[in-house]
């Protein structure tokens, strides 16, 4: 006699294919209405200021004009030239008090 053993079929959840499918088509569509069907959108979004930063952006820096400045040449230094370097801790971590 035959002994026939069969493997349980597994059912699909189909609520949760509806659920991932509905999530993928809402972000794709959210997306190309976004960036293809309206980009004026995204203008809208940025900052008013943003053209303050384009002016910044275009200042040249020369640092030899800051050097050669009086004001530069008028400031004192105080306190020694190098900070002093000290190994933190003790010598030996494993000596004793």
């Amino acid at each position: 006699m035959a002994i026939i053993v069969e493997e349980e079929k597994k059912s699909v959840n189909w609520f949760t294919v509806v659920v991932i499918i509905v999530v993928v088509v809402v972000v794709f569509s959210g997306a190309y209405f976004l960036f293809f069907k309206r980009p004026d959108v995204i203008e809208i979004v940025t900052p008013g200021k943003l053209d303050q930063i384009n002016k910044l952006s275009k200042i040249s820096f020369k640092p030899e004009d800051v050097v050669n400045s009086p004001s530069f040449k008028s400031l004192r230094q105080y306190g020694s030239s190098t900070p002093s370097t000290q190994i933190p801790g003790r010598e030996n971590p494993f000596k004793l008090f």
